[in-house]
């Protein structure tokens, strides 16, 4: 998830695709993608599986590295994302688009010689299926590079401890597992893989500025929980004007820690 929080496939409309879309050309997200690309190491002509692919944007970057004579296979489940996606590597040929479940990905055995899968697997219930599917899909010594955040780390500058403490419960009860990371090596190994790296990169806005990821987030989540009546429309008022207060007063402060997987397949 990188901008508002991300709502189950089904959930998605036009609307929403572009919102997170939004997030995803955040000037922390661009960074955290650059991450990843290097984690990753992709080599021209070679064939890499992003799981999870949203609006394309990694796609089109990794495009750009594996060349014409390469090949980008993309997944995602939300057809308004795979429309952002589309439009956006219209000019990429060497770019395929699927519309699918990561537990079946669109790849021959062994086929892949590179796989990113970035802030999707919290939305998963049983990670050890789909980690198999990934082994299954990549060729040997094919590289993995996966992209979670715990949200433990989660640290915000609010006026309000307990509303605050409340609505982060509540995007607990959204994601599956939303801290994953700490047990992700170890599934990771189970699955057949050696990891080689583990990065910790901070995501941390210190305004509440409108480029910025933690602006949509938290008004998303803000909204989410009004939608769903895990909080009042006049508590989540209060907790967002709080957060503008404190921007102007010049004390924002919006960090959380995302973590960079790097993995082969033994």
């Amino acid at each position: 998830m990188v901008g508002s929080p991300r709502p189950s496939p089904i959930d998605f409309d036009s609307r929403t695709a572009k919102s997170i879309d939004k997030g995803y050309r955040s000037p922390e997200i661009v960074a955290l993608r650059a991450h990843l690309r290097s984690a990753l190491a992709l080599g021209r002509g070679e064939t890499v599986v992003d799981v999870g692919c949203g609006t394309g944007l990694l796609c089109a970057e990794m495009a750009i590295e594996v060349s014409s004579s390469g090949r980008v296979i993309g997944v995602d489940l939300s057809a308004p994302m795979l429309a952002l996606a589309k439009s956006r590597c219209a000019d990429h040929p060497e770019i395929e688009l699927h519309h699918g479940d990561i537990h079946d990905l669109p790849v021959e055995d062994a086929a892949a010689d590179a796989l990113a899968c970035m802030q999707v697997l919290l939305f998963v219930t049983d990670v050890t299926p789909t980690l198999l599917e990934f082994y299954r899909a990549l060729a040997p010594n094919g590289r993995l590079v996966i992209v979670e955040t715990d949200w433990r780390s989660a640290v915000l500058n609010t006026s309000d401890k307990d509303l605050t403490h409340r609505l982060f419960e509540f995007w607990d009860t959204v994601t599956p597992n939303p801290t994953l990371p700490v047990r992700l090596g170890p599934l990771l190994r189970r699955a057949g893989f050696d990891v080689t790296a583990i990065k910790a990169v901070p995501i941390l806005n210190t305004a509440f500025a409108p480029d910025g990821f933690s602006h949509d987030f938290v008004k998303g989540l803000a909204r989410q929980a009004v939608a769903t009546e895990a909080l009042s429309k006049t508590d989540g008022d209060h907790w967002i004007a709080d957060l503008k207060k404190k921007d102007q007063e010049g004390a924002y402060f919006f960090c959380v820690n995302r973590f960079v997987f790097t993995a082969v397949k033994t």
